[in-house]
């Protein structure tokens, strides 16, 4: 094995490790949404404000010109793609509020498969046989997920966290269409729309309690800009199909945290749809992984 070789092996163990442990992170947000005792507008508010602050921050001291160039100064398409992004924060944080985390976790971790049929119409990609029959697998595993006679307030939930799966894929063939050169620019306006419309709809941001500022703030100050972090350099070691995968872990790790520290159970309905749409998700992913290394091997 030539040193090359090596060298590109031991990358993608690192970009493992770093999104392993990025998705790792990203578990605690459902269980620290669950315990923060507050109006849902309110941690909207803060899950928008403080994510894009702490970006701020690390965008200023490592590029000030991205800020002044596209923040400052930005295009339709950045608003655009900005305004999905807070859509779909605001649909997961009410949709974790009404129904079930395993039930919120899977349907949004959908989203790739919207991707995959949004990218057909809007960029011309091909859409494999795999992929075609993978997402009428998927739609059948979130049928079950809705089939198990949710009260009006689930059923409300399950439906936020399919707007919120439908707003990332175009987050996502937004940022894949700009190369993801302004991932961060969109975070920081993201935050910055969710913010001000959770104002405009009865947040208040200081009404918390201490033990609920300290999960606020580990929610929005550590967890999901760490994460964000983490899990948006592992593609740079990886392919994108085995980053996916990597990133289904969350649908496990999630509602098992929630389940081991304040016993949330699912029903069987949502673990059974879940299985289905993991399985489903987890054989496509590498199918199509197995199918970048043959082609990266000839």
């Amino acid at each position: 094995m030539s040193i090359a070789m090596l060298d590109a092996l031991k990358e993608q163990q690192r970009g493992r490790l770093i999104t392993v442990f990025g998705v790792m992170v990203l578990s605690f947000d459902t269980l620290l949404v669950r315990l923060i005792d507050s109006n849902e507008w309110t941690l909207i508010f803060w899950r928008g404000f403080l994510p894009a602050a702490m970006l701020f921050i690390v965008q200023w001291f490592s590029d000030k010109k991205l800020i002044t160039q596209h923040l400052l100064r930005p295009s339709l398409l950045t608003l655009t793609t900005a305004g999905l992004f807070s859509a779909s924060t605001i649909c997961f944080v009410l949709s974790l509020n009404n129904t079930q985390v395993a039930s919120t976790l899977v349907i949004t971790n959908t989203a790739p498969l919207f991707t995959a049929v949004i990218g057909f119409f809007f960029l011309k990609e091909k859409l494999d046989k795999a992929t075609i029959f993978a997402i009428i697998i998927a739609v059948g595993g979130i049928g079950l997920v809705f089939g198990y006679h949710p009260t009006i307030d689930e059923l409300r939930g399950d439906s936020l966290a399919l707007v919120s799966a439908v707003a990332i894929a175009v987050y996502l063939v937004a940022l894949r269409k700009t190369q993801g050169q302004l991932g961060s620019i969109y975070i920081i306006l993201a935050g910055v729309f969710t913010s001000i419309i959770s104002l405009s709809v009865g947040a208040k941001p200081f009404a918390l309690d201490m033990q609920h500022a300290i999960y606020m703030f580990l929610l929005g100050g550590v967890v999901i800009p760490l994460s964000f972090y983490l899990i948006a350099h592992g593609p740079r070691y990886l392919p994108a199909a085995e980053t996916s995968l990597i990133l289904l872990l969350e649908v496990l790790f999630g509602p098992l945290l929630v389940w081991l520290i304040i016993g949330e159970t699912p029903t069987d309905n949502v673990l059974l749809g879940s299985a289905v749409v993991v399985l489903t998700l987890s054989c496509l992913f590498a199918w199509q992984w197995r199918k970048q290394v043959k082609t990266q091997s000839l």
